[in-house]
C-alpha cells in the first residue's frame, strides 16, 4: 500500500458490530460512524479505519486521517 495515500472520511451505518479505532469504544450495529475511503485508491473494507460519531465531532476529519493517536 502507498504510504501517501489520500483518505476522506464518509458516514456509513454500521451492519456488524464494531470498534472505533481513536478511542476502542464499540459501535453497534446501525449506529452512524465514519470509514476511511481512497480518494484515488480503493482501500480493502477489513483495513479501513473506522471512527466513531463522538471521535468526528470533537477532533474533525483531518485530526482523525492524519494525527491518530499512537
Amino acid at each position: 500500500m502507498e504510504k501517501n495515500l489520500q483518505t476522506v472520511l464518509v458516514t456509513r451505518h454500521s451492519q456488524f458490530p464494531t470498534v472505533c479505532i481513536n478511542c476502542n469504544k464499540q459501535i453497534l450495529p446501525n449506529d452512524l460512524h465514519y470509514v476511511e475511503k481512497g480518494i484515488t485508491s480503493h482501500i480493502h473494507s477489513l483495513i479501513a479505519r473506522k471512527f466513531c460519531e463522538e471521535c468526528y465531532m470533537k477532533f474533525g476529519e483531518q485530526l482523525l486521517l492524519h494525527d491518530l493517536k499512537k
